[in-house]
């Protein structure tokens, strides 16, 4: 006996699951996004804060949420061992972060107030942002 092969559609689509399509970790990418909003956002903590709640939605804070606070704590994206990667690229770092602020109670209680409401809005921040203490804390 002959077998014949089966006839095929030609367009034919081939389905891939959700769950099997990946998306790069392009940490860098969300620095240069989250930097650059940061640095329009102006001198205003009320319109940084108003800024990192709109972008939650875009970015994927989850993923990417030691980026997130190594951005919110020392203006960069940290290496290893505490030094920060922006290749000396002003681009690539923003000002407003704990590190370069005024060193006065009442501004390190606006920061705070910012982190407050970053992780009451992302309840999913919370456990990557007591890393990032612990990780600021040992590189001090």
């Amino acid at each position: 006996m002959n077998k014949h092969q089966k006839p095929v559609l030609t367009g034919q689509r081939f389905k891939t699951r959700k769950r099997d399509e990946k998306e790069k970790f392009e940490p860098t990418v969300f620095r240069d996004t989250l930097v650059q909003g940061l640095n329009e956002a102006g001198d205003d903590l009320e319109a940084v804060a108003k800024f990192l709640d709109s972008t939650g939605s875009r970015l994927d804070y989850r993923r990417y949420a030691d980026t997130l606070f190594d951005i919110l704590v020392a203006g960069s994206m940290l290496a290893p061992g505490g030094t920060r990667i922006d290749d000396g690229d002003k681009t690539k770092m923003t000002n407003h972060c704990v590190f370069s602020a005024n060193e006065d109670h009442e501004t390190i209680r606006n920061y705070a107030q910012v982190f407050n409401k970053l992780i009451r809005r992302y309840k999913y921040l919370e456990k990557a942002f007591e890393d990032e203490m612990k990780k600021v804390k040992m590189q001090i």
